[in-house]
């Protein structure tokens, strides 16, 4: 069968010459006069069509494909009127122990060795195997005085598709054994072997049947280890594919391993087709010496064609991928440079080449496949969803096959193969026309709505923009209605840059409410105040409740009655009929910042209604109030009766102050940059995006991650905010306090979010009663608080579940402090452990808070509590080094002493203003 014309590059065949052992002598690359065939695919093709009993396809990739993510989808695809069961190769230990098709469940006491383990002097030898990468239960060259044992177990996962469950023979490749180590393979604790095995440095292998079984343990026992190459679940005949993945690999590890191990390995497995999928590694690492990683495939390609002789191979090139600039998201640019090295490295190999950057749609579709409902993508905007990478499973089996696959999406013309000197001269135009339009680049980003480039404090525009502000504001800080007629524009530019045409509803809450403060104060019956702060109410928490929450409450009524009720965007029927735009209006965009914007300006009207406020003297003013900037989107919400009167004091800002306002800049630029944003892009979004697809301590390094990374962030945003207000003479509130280091819930709230629990306590709990109606109705006052809390961040049933559960924990708080008091927290070891108590309790609703849906959350708590498997610690660790050393910092600097956290302010205070404005300008510039 052949390609389909357009996605898949054929290249032609060559004879290879002989391949080194080790990567110090390179391959003979002379080319053969020999003529090839057309299709280097051509047996692997034949072989699913000619009855061929097994067809092995062994697929190697990095990270994108840990956890069986495309393969497994692959493997089910495939099978269909070809059969074949199990999920093929892997090791006792794997960085990911829980995958689509298997969990496994070693003891603590096996390490993983490849080929740097080879260079660090940990093994005297490179004979890796064939998934490059070797298990061991006791070091090379240790003999253990007494026999030490070692098990694996594995079950096939839950998610895993009828075929992969079904467990029909096991098959254990091992090497450098003495003879000595005695294995025993149980079957739903059915022996199905017992023996010793053979001695000899040779790739050997022992097979069982597993008769159909679903809990498979496999026994070690000896004073010396073997070197363990691979385990094997699959079936006789049909499609067989290996997972193989290799996290942080560029691919170019191939030679790194033995050449002779390598090959006997080949001989016993017998691959039909070797797949090579490299990314995120060579994106972020190739940056120009694109011809030293083409050179580097090519000897990859070289020697698998030597080891496999007749194999085909196929390279699958980078898929798309994006990074950070600032806060918006943009495609690595070196993607096609790299793309067309493979494709040049394939061709001179005479291997197979497809091309997923263009299949997907090309520049920036990981953000579009992001954006899909469900997301194709996650949000590091590197890897692959479920979905998403069974999708291009989905489209890679299209590819394979004559089929109506060219009348599809995924179908692309055929591309001319740029030769890669022609690549690298196009990309260094396009750098030359690209600095030449800077300026012009700069005047739009800076002017124009973009909604995927954000106007907010971490966009290095930002602070261009904010520079100009501060310059205009230096002439006219002194007269109190210029300086606030000139915030106000600036503010409300700033919401546009942020938020686009939402602007105007932002302009009707200022408007609404500023009326009805007005009338309320000027009205002296009470049925008239009421009635004004009413339509206050309503008309707040109406366009909060139709932006935020009216798809949760369709897809509730939907879920209860089993109704097919749809959600229709009127704002976006309007501008599609009147403007000519082309929203989708089956899904209502959720204006930036409107739960903070409703929740202070109505603030002011409570304010004005209970008498504690005047007034402001113009709409002005009060618009100033409402939209005032540093805290517009993210807080602090300040209230009325605490902002207000600053507006009609005159300028005040001592050297002090000013200190204090760039160190609180420098301080919420590092936690949000170099703390927060890093954890969750390089690890926390990773596992609460696909829980299932890592084990349980995995998980719950994860819930610890995202209870630093959202304090740093929250927390970082509010520092900031502070600062920039404070350069402008104004003062707000302090938004957290150290809040893990609370004793109780009721502490935590008192340090977490301060400006919206006391929102929460001020205008719902105590007008709900508080706790003057009796301890039962106090209970159920603090109930609703925290519902209504919780739903406030989101519209969402875990949301629900989050606040509910604090709820709950300030109920059982308040009922200890009247039995305890304060008694135990007194004394350290009492505070120590209330501490701990709290801080855990807070981290276990933080599942709920970041979980992608209920289910997620379950999966996340599943895996905490049943599959902590000891033997992933040590493959763990060193992959997550840099984020679990973060994590660690950054919670050790969180519980300091706070006289210490003092001292390093004052020590930045006490430096000369000159170089604290160095100071800040360097973290702004280098994060």
């Amino acid at each position: 069968m052949a390609f389909l014309s357009g996605l898949f590059y054929i290249f032609r065949e060559q004879t290879p010459g002989s391949v080194p052992d080790t990567e110090e002598s390179p391959p003979d690359t002379t080319l053969s006069d020999e003529p090839a065939p057309a299709d280097p695919l051509a047996p692997f093709l034949d072989s699913l069509t000619e009855g061929k009993g097994q067809v092995r396809i062994m697929y190697y990739g990095d990270s994108q494909i840990e956890g069986d993510r495309v393969t497994s989808h692959l493997r089910q695809l495939l099978r269909c009127g070809r059969g074949g069961t199990g999920s093929g190769l892997f090791l006792p230990s794997m960085p990911v122990m829980y995958t689509k098709s298997i969990w496994l469940r070693s003891s603590s006491n096996w390490e993983r060795y490849n080929s740097v383990s080879y260079r660090n002097g940990e093994l005297t030898h490179n004979r890796l195997g064939p998934l490059l990468t070797i298990c061991r239960y006791l070091p090379e060259g240790m003999t253990a005085p007494d026999p030490v044992k070692a098990d694996v177990r594995i079950r096939p996962s839950v998610f895993a598709d009828g075929t992969t469950a079904e467990f029909e023979i096991i098959r254990l490749i091992y090497s450098n054994s003495r003879g000595e180590e005695r294995v025993i393979i149980s079957a739903n604790d059915n022996q199905v072997f017992e023996g010793l095995l053979e001695s000899g440095q040779g790739v050997k292998e022992i097979r069982a049947n597993l008769n159909g079984a679903d809990d498979i343990l496999i026994e070690f026992e000896g004073t010396t280890s073997p070197d363990i190459l691979g385990i094997s679940i699959e079936s006789k005949e049909g499609i067989i594919v290996d997972n193989i993945p290799r996290r942080g690999s560029a691919g170019l590890e191939f030679t790194l391993v033995n050449r002779d191990n390598l090959k006997e390995s080949f001989i016993i497995l017998s691959p039909d087709l070797i797949v090579l999928q490299y990314g995120l590694n060579i994106v972020r690492n190739v940056r120009k010496e694109y011809g030293f990683y083409k050179q580097g495939l090519f000897r990859q390609l070289m020697l698998l064609k030597d080891v496999a002789p007749g194999t085909p191979v196929l390279v699958i090139g980078v898929t798309d991928m994006a990074e950070a600039e600032g806060d918006s998201i943009a495609s690595y640019s070196n993607i096609p440079a790299i793309i067309n090295a493979q494709k040049e490295a394939a061709y001179e190999a005479g291997a197979a080449f497809w091309d997923p950057y263009e299949a997907m749609g090309g520049r920036s579709s990981i953000i579009k496949w992001a954006e899909k409902r469900p997301p194709l993508a996650q949000t590091d905007y590197v890897h692959f969803t479920y979905p998403g990478a069974d999708t291009l499973s989905q489209m890679l089996v299209e590819a394979m096959f004559k089929s109506d696959a060219q009348d599809t999406i995924y179908y692309f013309a055929e591309a001319d193969s740029l030769p890669l000197q022609d690549m690298l001269q196009e990309i260094e135009q396009a750098e030359i026309s690209e600095e030449e339009n800077q300026a012009e680049a700069l005047f739009k980003e800076i002017f124009r709505y973009d909604k995927n480039k954000p106007f907010i404090f971490t966009a290095p525009v930002f602070w261009i923009f904010f520079l100009i502000i501060l310059a205009g504001y230096s002439l006219i800080y002194k007269k109190l209605f210029l300086r606030h007629f000139y915030l106000l524009l600036v503010s409300l530019f700033f919401y546009y840059k942020s938020g686009g045409f939402f602007l105007f509803l932002l302009i009707f809450v200022t408007i609404i409410d500023y009326t009805c403060g007005l009338l309320i104060f000027k009205s002296d019956r009470k049925s008239f105040k009421r009635l004004f702060i009413l339509i206050s109410i309503l008309s707040n928490l109406g366009i909060l409740a139709y932006f935020k929450y009216t798809g949760f409450l369709v897809d509730s009524v939907n879920d209860l009655f089993g109704t097919n009720l749809q959600v229709h965007d009127f704002l976006a029927s309007f501008s599609n009929a009147y403007l000519g735009t082309s929203f989708d209006i089956s899904n209502i965009i959720l204006p930036v910042g409107i739960s903070f914007f409703t929740f202070q300006s109505l603030s002011y009207t409570f304010d004005v209604f209970r008498g504690r406020l005047e007034p402001v003297k113009n709409i002005a003013d009060f618009g100033f109030y409402v939209s005032f900037f540093p805290q517009l989107v993210a807080g602090p919400i300040v209230r009325a009766s605490e902002f207000i009167p600053q507006l009609y004091k005159e300028f005040s800002l001592s050297k002090r102050e000013f200190s204090h306002a760039l160190f609180l800049i420098s301080k919420g630029l590092i936690k949000k940059i170099v703390i927060s944003d890093f954890i969750a892009v390089n690890f926390v979004d990773r596992v609460f995006d696909m829980p299932s697809l890592y084990s349980g301590f995995e998980n719950l390094m994860a819930v610890y991650g995202y209870g630093l990374q959202i304090y740093c962030d929250f927390s970082g945003y509010t520092d900031i905010a502070i600062g920039l207000a404070l350069i402008m003479g104004f003062r707000l509130p302090v938004n957290f306090n150290s809040p893990y280091k609370a004793a109780g819930i009721s502490d935590f709230w008192k340090r977490w979010h301060i400006s919206l629990s006391r929102w929460l306590k001020d205008y719902l709990y105590i007008p709900l009663g508080g706790n003057r109606k009796g301890k039962v109705r106090t209970g159920i006052n603090l109930m609703i608080t925290m519902l209504l809390g919780g739903l406030w961040h989101g519209a969402s049933l875990r949301f629900i579940v989050w606040g509910g559960l604090h709820g709950i924990g300030l109920v059982i708080n308040r009922i200890w402090n009247s039995i305890f008091g304060d008694r135990i927290t007194q004394n350290r070891f009492g505070r120590v452990l209330a501490v701990f108590i709290t801080f855990n309790f807070v981290s276990f609703c933080w599942i709920f808070f970041r979980a992608q849906d209920m289910e997620s959350a379950r999966l996340m708590l599943t895996q905490i509590a049943e599959n902590f498997s000891p033997g992933s610690y040590m493959s763990v660790v060193p992959a997550y080094a840099d984020v679990f050393l973060l994590m660690i910092a950054g919670y050790f600097i969180h519980f300091l002493p706070e006289r210490v956290k003092e001292s390093y302010r004052g020590l930045f205070i006490k430096m000369p203003l000159i170089l604290q404005i160095i100071a800040v300008m360097l973290v702004v510039i280098l994060l």
